[in-house]
């Protein structure tokens, strides 16, 4: 196999892209280092020289998908002038909840995966702050108690939707009532 000379980065992104490929294949709890090595050709030193383990290219994963659902947000935002605070976050939600890409499968997997590593847990955590506070700045004070205050819920009510729309496979069927789900979201958010 003929390697091809890569910038760190560059590197780094085919190897997100080759552990994103085998989860989806095997599932996270089935994939190993060995996997990945395998898969983009690397020798071991040239793959633990990026990444130590495989929780620690599923963070980096993780926040790839944060950043994108970030910029989807502000997009959002600037796109919908006409709706207020509440009725935009609650097409947000809705918006997160019904996303189906290659992140959101690894981010179900990955939601499956957490009582059962400690270390998930502690990058769940992790992650839900930064969600928190990237919102926060892209919020900025405009009506941001309502974020605050239901932050938790919103979060549990997200990972909810991920995990049936991709476990149970009702993506579909939410889809349908989109409209529905963004207008009962944004009354419970006004309660």
């Amino acid at each position: 196999m003929v390697r091809i000379r890569m910038s760190s980065e560059e590197r780094k992104e085919q190897i997100k892209r080759s552990a994103m490929k085998i989860i989806i294949e095997k599932g996270l709890r089935n994939v190993v280092m060995e996997d990945i090595m395998h898969d983009t050709g690397l020798s071991r030193g040239g793959l633990y020289h990026h990444y130590g383990s495989v929780n620690e290219i599923l963070y980096e994963i993780m926040d790839d998908g944060n950043k994108r659902r970030a910029r989807a947000i502000d997009i959002t935002l600037k796109e919908k002038t006409d709706l207020n605070f509440t009725e935009t976050l609650a097409k947000i939600i809705v918006d997160k909840m019904l996303t189906e890409d290659e992140f959101i499968s690894v981010y179900a997997m990955f939601l499956q995966e957490i009582p059962y590593d400690k270390n998930l847990e502690e990058l769940y955590k992790r992650l839900k702050n930064e969600v928190f506070e990237n919102l926060i700045d892209l919020f900025g004070d405009n009506d941001i108690e309502i974020l605050k205050n239901h932050y938790e819920l919103i979060a549990d009510l997200i990972n909810t939707f991920i995990l049936s729309c991709e476990v149970l496979k009702t993506r579909e069927n939410f889809l349908l009532e989109k409209e529905m789900l963004i207008k009962m979201i944004a009354e419970a958010l006004r309660s």
